[in-house]
């Protein structure tokens, strides 16, 4: 008789949310020891997920400001993921503040941008083809 695997284990690989580097990847392992478990885990091998934590580039980004990050809202199929043009953009945040007024920047400290208003703002080096 084959006994069953109760035991998984994935490598899966994480992303910056600012700026999609890859990161360190994780390594998982289910602590139910059931079937199902070990299943659901081997699933999750070699896929590719958001980090929680910012890359350092990205954390010391944010040190000097407040970071807007290009999007097409022409090509965004999902509002909670837009459509990245790959710029990347600190402001003071004093132009957050009035950038999203009258609500006021996001507590975060980052948020997406389309380019259309990114151009009208100025910011350098506009990726429209994106």
């Amino acid at each position: 008789m084959k006994e069953k695997k109760k035991v998984g284990v994935a490598l899966v690989h994480e992303l910056c949310p600012v700026c999609t580097k890859e990161m360190d990847s994780s390594i998982l392992l289910n602590t139910k020891l059931s079937e199902k478990a070990a299943e659901s885990i081997d699933r999750l091998n070699g896929t590719v997920k958001w980090s929680r934590d910012w890359c350092e580039e990205c954390k010391d980004m944010k040190t000097k400001g407040f970071i807007l990050i290009g999007a097409v809202e022409a090509k965004t199929n999902d509002a909670t993921n837009p459509y990245r043009s790959g710029n990347i953009w600190v402001v003071k945040e004093e132009v957050a503040e009035e950038l999203f007024a009258p609500h006021g920047a996001p507590k975060s400290g980052v948020a997406f941008v389309d380019v259309t208003t990114a151009a009208q703002m100025q910011l350098p080096g506009v990726n429209l083809d994106a």
